[in-house]
């Protein structure tokens, strides 16, 4: 279970891009590194690296657990910087992130904070830092 909810929290570390950011931002593959701190757990996750294509037609990683659905709730764009935060719901509860991305060409950083409710658990919350470089082109399918 922690794996997955790792991967999920590496994907809602990443956000939708609006026009406005598109100086900074390239088309293509990327890899995501995403370390992640639970608030009272002393031993700590190994990060996580997750690559993906990412395009201004389609800026939204996909979510690749298919026990939540994430929708962007909102965002806003300051200069090369995404402000964002997606919700996600799934049977087994939900998470709300807050956090924010800035890409500079090839290399991306950002942060987040996420709150994950799921049913019969006390709420955890958790702090994600990331950074990202941009790989190439996506593959051909």
């Amino acid at each position: 279970m922690w794996k997955k909810l790792f991967m999920i929290l590496a994907l809602l570390s990443l956000v939708a891009f609006s026009s406005e950011a598109y100086a900074q931002f390239r088309e293509g593959l990327w890899e995501i590194t995403t370390q992640v701190e639970i608030r009272g757990m002393q031993q700590q996750m190994p990060p996580t690296t997750i690559r993906q294509c990412i395009t201004k037609s389609d800026p939204v990683p996909k979510n690749q657990d298919k026990n939540f659905a994430c929708k962007t709730a909102s965002q806003r764009v300051s200069g090369n910087t995404i402000h964002y935060v997606v919700e996600c719901k799934g049977r087994e509860g939900t998470m709300t992130s807050t956090g924010q991305s800035t890409y500079t060409g090839s290399t991306m950083s950002g942060s987040s904070q996420t709150r994950l409710m799921m049913k019969g658990q006390p709420e955890m919350q958790m702090s994600s830092r990331m950074t990202g470089k941009y790989l190439g082109a996506c593959p051909k399918k």
